[in-house]
């Protein structure tokens, strides 16, 4: 007997459509996979369901013709989840997820029992006049609008492509931290001193002490807990182990694979950014920049919480000090 079992969810589509229209455009559509034991028998039950149902499906569903497909976390240790997104023609969408049950199952003694909820499918994008979906509200505020979110499209394809490379390489959560530190380090100085970075004034107007301050409150913010004590705490308690950190941060960032995927990553963020400038996009750069590596680190399976502390050991590291303990300078 199968192991998956169907979630109590709603199918939305926008008022006033037929089938025969809904068939014919493009869906926005999000999958989401939960375990359905009371306790997920191992702390990396998200990092096996990307392994071995978010890989295999970003290749088939891009194979089938969907345009972008990516995913998200709910790192919650009592309620893990990971949430598939998927946007392409109605027919690859139910293929896609077609698909995804047959992998859920057939991965059964790796995943356990597994709950797939009824795809909530978005005609997107809207049409002239038609309001935005509701569960479209928060992104497009989030990146700044359709556009804004047709500009994030690609580095969020390359994110999820990083992460699901990194679950594999890194099976153990230390070292995606590791990875993570690095990245968040990555984006910040892609924002002020990337190759085209001098074109918006905004990306340098911004102190690399300024970013991170507001990117250590966002996280602490985010937790629901007061924020100064929080943060007066976090960095007397992390100093110490800030050389340490870094130590291993060079070691990772000298295998020519993560120095590869690293400079994907800043690259994409610059070139972004580049582009949000010229469209006029309404976000700051600080503020599109950390939502590009927030979304970097949930793929990677890295709690808020967690991604402060990551921002202390990237707010302290440096181009030189890579450099220093790669003993090249």
């Amino acid at each position: 007997m199968s192991q998956t079992t169907q979630a109590h969810a709603v199918r939305r589509e926008l008022p006033g459509r037929s089938a025969g229209q809904l068939s014919e455009s493009t869906l926005w559509s999000i999958l989401t996979i939960e375990s359905a034991a009371p306790e997920p028998e191992h702390r990396d039950w998200g990092d096996a369901v990307i392994r071995r149902v978010a890989v295999p499906l970003s290749a088939q569903a891009r194979a089938w013709g969907g345009y972008r497909f990516g995913f998200t976390r709910n790192p919650a240790p009592d309620h893990p989840a990971v949430h598939l997104h998927l946007r392409a023609a109605e027919v690859v969408v139910g293929r896609a997820w077609k698909f995804a049950r047959t992998l859920a199952d057939g991965n059964a003694a790796a995943l356990g029992p597994v709950k797939l909820s009824t795809p909530i499918d978005i005609v997107y994008p809207p049409l002239p006049g038609e309001p935005v979906p509701e569960l479209m509200e928060a992104t497009f505020a989030r990146f700044g609008g359709e556009h804004g979110l047709k500009l994030v499209a690609e580095v969020s394809e390359l994110s999820a492509d990083l992460a699901m490379w990194a679950v594999n390489r890194f099976p153990g959560p230390s070292m995606r931290s590791t990875l993570g530190a690095l990245l968040l380090f990555d984006a910040a100085h892609a924002m002020m001193r990337g190759r085209r970075s001098a074109l918006w004034p905004d990306r340098r107007a911004t102190s690399w002490d300024y970013y991170w301050n507001a990117h250590l409150q966002a996280c602490i913010g985010a937790s629901g807990q007061p924020a100064e004590h929080v943060r007066r705490a976090m960095v007397a308690r992390m100093a110490p182990r800030i050389m340490p950190m870094h130590r291993v941060m060079a070691a990772l960032a000298s295998e020519p694979a993560v120095d590869l995927w690293r400079k994907r990553w800043g690259q994409a963020i610059d070139l972004y950014l580049y582009r949000a400038d010229k469209q006029r996009v309404s976000r700051s750069a600080q503020r599109l920049t950390m939502a590009a590596s927030g979304l970097m680190l949930n793929r990677l399976g890295i709690s808020l919480r967690e991604e402060a502390t990551l921002g202390l050991y990237a707010r302290a590291w440096s181009k030189e000090a890579e450099a220093h303990y790669s003993g090249e300078g």
